[in-house]
C-alpha cells in the first residue's frame, strides 16, 4: 500500500529533527501558558499546546523574523482554545466534580427498613415490588418487563406485600401499598 500525501505528519515537517527540537523548546512554555489561561484545564491546554507545535512544525513557510513567529503562533493558540471550546466534545463533556453532584442518589436500604424488607423479598417477589411501587409500572409492564402474565405479577404482588407485611410488623406503611 502506497503512503499518500497527509497521510503521515512526519512527512510534511519541513524542520530537521534540531531545528523542531529548538522550535519545541522555545515556544511550548508561551503556548502552554496562554492555553492554560484560555481553557482552565491543564490536559486541554496541553492538547492546544501539542495542535499549535504541530501546526507550526508543518508550516509550509518559515517566518522572516521571531516576531512574526510569536504572532502567529499566538493567533493560532487562541483560535485552537476557541475551537475547543466550542466544539461537541466540550459542550457535552462534563467535570467528574460537577457529574458528582447531578448523580442520581441511591437509597441505601439502612435508611429505609421498607427498602431493606423490599430487598429481603425472594427475586420474582422483589423485581414486582420494586418495579410497582418503587418505578410505578404498570402491571401489565411488569408482566412484559417480567416475561410472564400480568396475572402473575398481580400475584407477586400480592404475596409480596403479605411478606412484606409480616416482615415490618403488620401495620407499618398500610398506606405506602395500596393501589
Amino acid at each position: 500500500m502506497a503512503v499518500q500525501e497527509g497521510d503521515d505528519t512526519t512527512e510534511q515537517i519541513t524542520y530537521t529533527r534540531q531545528e523542531a527540537e529548538a522550535l519545541v523548546e522555545r515556544w511550548a512554555d508561551t503556548i502552554l501558558r496562554i492555553a492554560y489561561t484560555w481553557t482552565g484545564n491543564i490536559q486541554d491546554a496541553q492538547d492546544v499546546c501539542q495542535t499549535v507545535l504541530l501546526k507550526l512544525l508543518t508550516q509550509p513557510h518559515r517566518f522572516p523574523d521571531p516576531d512574526r513567529e510569536r504572532a502567529w503562533l499566538l493567533r493560532v493558540t487562541v483560535n485552537c482554545c476557541k475551537d475547543l471550546k466550542k466544539s461537541a466534545w466540550m459542550r457535552k463533556r462534563t467535570s467528574l466534580d460537577a457529574a458528582a453532584e447531578t448523580a442520581v442518589h441511591l437509597p441505601e436500604p439502612e435508611e429505609s427498613p421498607v427498602l431493606k424488607a423490599v430487598l429481603a423479598l425472594p427475586e420474582k417477589y422483589r423485581q414486582a415490588v420494586y418495579l410497582r411501587y418503587y418505578e410505578e409500572y404498570s402491571v401489565n409492564e411488569i408482566a412484559s418487563l417480567m416475561g410472564c402474565k400480568a396475572a402473575q405479577v398481580s400475584t407477586y404482588l400480592y404475596r409480596g406485600k403479605a411478606k412484606l407485611k409480616i416482615m415490618l410488623g403488620g401495620g407499618y406503611g398500610k398506606t405506602c401499598f395500596t393501589d
